[in-house]
């Protein structure tokens, strides 16, 4: 049985954690999700959700992975798996979390790693490395202050502590909580929409956002020359100008069928 498994249905891909009964990231999940990230970075696909099979997305690492190794072997196996979730990030295209149960340690380090994180209500996060001696070896505490501020990160992976899905929407964390039997269909129909979307215009803001975060306004200001004025010569651009040039202000929105080119 598969750990990790990436599938397609249209311009969907699906990314799908199922190690029972906890998810955890054994040695195994770690390989299968480098995997399944390099198949989803070679599909043909306009939107990718993030999902883990059972009541829970995630309950953090599997320790035997750090059993007896010594920092020389650690250092391979975090270069190997940052790397992945650093080509996950960078994806030309949106990428949905949807959240179930227990988010822990590296199960909401994967969750950090999507562009968009939708919780169900009863969803609970933590940092919880503190309890073993050690910090998020998957760039978790970084992300957290991408989101939530420096203090608040520092809050997270000193106390320890398990969060509530809305107490992390209300710190900026996590983008959307929902009623438990919605959460699937929910973060579903959102990647989807997003799947139908201006794909180039897309990936040009996840770079923008990218630039301002490495370096500031005046980096991000510089990448619109980059990133942003191909889009004039995009099929999609023209397309979505014309509509509203056709319809006007009033009757343009959602009309236009933008294919991703």
């Amino acid at each position: 049985m598969s750990l990790v498994k990436f599938d397609v249905d249209g311009q969907l891909g699906y990314l799908t954690v199922d190690n029972p009964p906890l998810n955890l990231m054994s040695q195994g999940v770690i390989d299968e999700f480098e995997e399944a990230v390099n198949q989803a970075g070679s599909a043909d696909i306009r939107a990718l959700l993030i999902q883990a099979e059972g009541p829970h997305f995630m309950g953090g690492a599997d320790v035997h992975v750090f059993q007896g190794r010594s920092a020389a072997q650690a250092r391979a196996m975090f270069a190997r798996s940052l790397a992945a979730l650093a080509r996950l990030e960078e994806f030309p295209f949106p990428t949905v979390a949807a959240v179930q149960g227990l988010c822990l340690a590296a199960g909401l380090e994967l969750a950090l790693g999507a562009d968009i994180l939708v919780a169900a209500e009863s969803a609970r996060f933590a940092q919880v490395e503190r309890h073993i001696g050690t910090t998020t070896l998957l760039g978790g505490v970084q992300r957290l202050a991408e989101r939530a501020g420096a203090a608040r990160a520092k809050q997270i992976i000193f106390d320890g502590d398990q969060y509530s899905a809305q107490r992390f929407a209300d710190w900026n964390i996590v983008n959307h909580v929902v009623p438990d039997d919605e959460l699937r269909p929910f973060a579903e129909r959102l990647a989807r929409h997003y799947a139908a979307g201006p794909t180039r215009a897309f990936a040009a803001g996840k770079a923008l956002v990218r630039g301002y975060l490495d370096g500031g306004i005046r980096n991000a200001d510089r990448a619109i020359l980059e990133s942003a004025t191909p889009l004039l010569e995009s099929a999609d651009m023209r397309l979505g100008v014309a509509t509203l040039l056709e319809l006007g202000g009033r009757n343009f929105l959602g009309k236009a069928q933008f294919t991703g080119r």
